[in-house]
């Protein structure tokens, strides 16, 4: 047995007896790769590094390489200050890429159902982006350093899930759905915003959008049916009104002229008129002063505007009293000359 044992130790003292220098070289310097990776860190440009020393906040650093003391005195946490992060409400991404594959499961619908302020069911999916703007909030108002992440990710989830069912239950089916969108955004925004900041997350609300609101799939072919009906609605409605725009004016027009004609035609008789009551004055004039010779000239006047109108004329004496056998009806040439005769 002892010359077994002597055969086997008596290796290892060789090797012992060689490398023991390299050995120790190599363990100071593992030890001083631990050491040194315990003091160095480096801060991403996009983090704020924050330093613990006992535990306790001591500062915080800025984006590049630093260096503290080793653990368990000190120890840094690295948060990601100009990182968008993203929450989505009502689904889950399951594969992004150019056709992004949604994931909805019970509970996602559970959190889009909501009551309208016209007591109308719909379902409502968002999206809240997000940045921290105070790491030292984040890490230590909510949750302590080590869960901060899944404390404030859960505060705000449920800040924006009580103000997203406020503003819904405000509003009408129809605004949620279409019209008012955007308003409830906005608003949900700044509603959200507000509460975080009473909580002191050190969180900043960068947008919230709403991605799907569509009324729940038991009443979708029904609500589709009313939507068609109002569609339909304001179709009639324009056409209506498209017509009314077009006879209204068309109307306008004629009325218009109708006027302009009868005002016209009103101008011309009283003209006419006034002018022939204005003769008629000057004759009677001109007839107070000579009775005689007025009368005899209108009468010539009178005369000769009859007579020229007449194509033939035939003119007897006085003393012919019948007519009848003076008219040669089938002659046309002149009237014999016992015919011819003074004026009557």
């Amino acid at each position: 047995m002892n010359g077994t044992y002597d055969q086997i130790e008596f290796p290892i003292g060789d090797y012992w007896r060689r490398y023991h220098r390299h050995i120790g070289i190599g363990a100071v310097v593992i030890l001083a790769i631990v050491v040194i990776s315990s003091i160095l860190y480096k801060v991403e440009a996009d983090s704020e590094g924050v330093v613990l020393r006992f535990g306790k906040y001591a500062k915080t650093t800025e984006p590049g390489l630093h260096a503290k003391l080793f653990w368990p005195i000190e120890e840094v946490y690295v948060v990601p200050v100009q990182r968008i992060q993203i929450l989505e409400f009502g689904f889950a991404t399951a594969a992004a890429g150019r056709v992004t594959q949604y994931r909805r499961t019970e509970e996602h619908g559970d959190v889009a159902r909501m009551l309208t302020g016209d007591l109308n069911l719909a379902h409502v999916e968002w999206v809240v982006q997000y940045r921290i703007k105070d790491a030292y909030n984040y890490l230590f108002k909510i949750g302590g350093a080590r869960s901060s992440a899944v404390a404030v990710n859960d505060t705000i989830r449920s800040v924006s899930e009580a103000v997203m069912r406020k503003l819904v239950g405000d509003a009408s089916v129809d605004e949620v759905i279409t019209i008012g969108r955007d308003q409830i955004a906005s608003d949900a925004k700044v509603q959200i915003q507000e509460m975080l900041n009473k909580f002191n997350t050190g969180v900043e609300v960068v947008t919230v959008k709403l991605k799907k609101a569509t009324p729940p799939d038991a009443v979708k072919d029904a609500f589709d049916a009313v939507n068609r009906a109002k569609q339909n609605k304001e179709r009639v409605i324009n056409e209506a009104k498209g017509e009314r725009n077009r006879q209204v004016p068309a109307a306008r027009g004629n009325r218009d002229r109708a006027i302009s004609e009868a005002e016209g035609y009103h101008e011309r008789v009283v003209k006419t008129m006034t002018g022939r009551v204005n003769a008629f004055l000057a004759q009677l004039a001109q007839y107070e002063k000579a009775p005689e010779v007025t009368r005899s000239r209108l009468y010539l006047e009178t005369m000769e505007e009859i007579l020229s109108a007449v194509d033939s004329k035939i003119i007897i004496d006085e003393s012919v009293r019948g007519l009848l056998p003076l008219l040669d009806l089938g002659s046309t040439g002149p009237l014999p000359a016992t015919q011819k005769g003074g004026a009557r």
